[in-house]
C-alpha cells in the first residue's frame, strides 16, 4: 500500500528530481520576491506605501511559479489552465502607474523561477530596482484631489489668481455660477504642508462660504 502511495505521488510530481527542482524554484520565487517587496518599500514615500499591495506582489510571484511549474510537466493541463484564466477580468484600480510594473516584475519572477534562470531573475531584479527607487516621487506631491469652493462675493479671478500662485499642480474640473453664488471644482496635487496655507488664503479673500478637500473616488478604499 505504501508503495502505491509513493508511487503515485511520485507520477504526479514528475519523480524526485523534478520535485527537487519545484522546491529549489519555490525558493528562488521567495529570494526575488524579497528583493522585489524590498524594492517596493523603498520606491514609496511612507502615506503611498501600501502593505497589502506588497503581500499580494509575493503572492502573485509564487503562483505565477506554481502554475509555470504545472504548465512545463502537463500540456494538457497548461492548455486548462490558460482556457481557464482566459475568462477572468480583474478591475483592481491602479494608485500609482509603477504599480503595473511590479504586477509584471512578480509574474516575471515566477517565470524566471519555474525555468530555473537564476541569473537572469537575479540580474533583472537588480536592474529593476534600481530603476523603481531611482523614479520615486521625490517632489512631496500627494496623489490628486477635489478642491471645492463655494462663496457669494467674490471675485472668481482673484480665487483664480491664488491657485496659480500655490505650489504644485492645478486645473477647473467644474465652474458653476449662479446669480447670487457659485461653486468651482478643482483638481490640486500639492505637498501636504501647503494645503493649510492656500485654503487661508482664499478665505482671506472674502466672500468664501465653504472650502472642501476632497479625496479621489480612485483614492477611497
Amino acid at each position: 500500500m505504501t508503495t502505491q502511495i509513493q508511487e503515485t505521488i511520485s507520477g504526479l510530481t514528475g519523480g524526485t528530481g523534478t520535485m527537487n527542482a519545484m522546491m529549489a524554484s519555490m525558493g528562488a520565487a521567495l529570494l526575488f520576491a524579497a528583493i522585489m517587496c524590498t524594492a517596493y518599500r523603498f520606491a514609496n514615500v511612507k502615506m503611498n506605501f501600501r502593505p497589502q499591495f506588497a503581500v499580494t506582489l509575493i503572492v502573485l510571484a509564487f503562483v505565477s511559479t506554481i502554475l509555470m511549474n504545472l504548465i512545463q510537466s502537463n500540456l494538457a493541463l497548461s492548455l486548462g489552465m490558460l482556457g481557464a484564466l482566459s475568462i477572468v477580468r480583474f478591475r483592481t484600480n491602479i494608485r500609482d502607474p509603477r504599480d503595473i510594473g511590479f504586477i509584471f516584475w512578480s509574474m516575471a519572477i515566477g517565470i524566471a523561477a519555474a525555468t530555473q534562470s537564476y541569473v537572469i531573475g537575479a540580474i533583472g531584479c537588480l536592474v529593476l530596482s534600481v530603476i523603481m527607487i531611482v523614479s520615486k516621487n521625490k517632489t512631496g506631491l500627494q496623489s490628486p484631489m477635489l478642491l471645492v469652493i463655494r462663496g457669494s462675493n467674490t471675485d472668481i479671478e482673484q480665487i483664480q489668481g491664488v491657485m496659480d500662485r500655490a505650489p504644485g499642480q492645478n486645473r477647473v474640473k467644474a465652474k458653476n455660477v449662479l446669480a447670487e453664488s457659485f461653486e468651482l471644482v478643482y483638481e490640486v496635487q500639492l505637498p501636504q504642508k501647503e494645503e493649510n496655507s492656500m485654503i487661508l488664503e482664499i478665505f482671506e479673500l472674502g466672500g468664501i462660504d465653504s472650502v472642501n478637500l476632497l479625496a479621489q473616488n480612485a483614492q477611497m478604499g
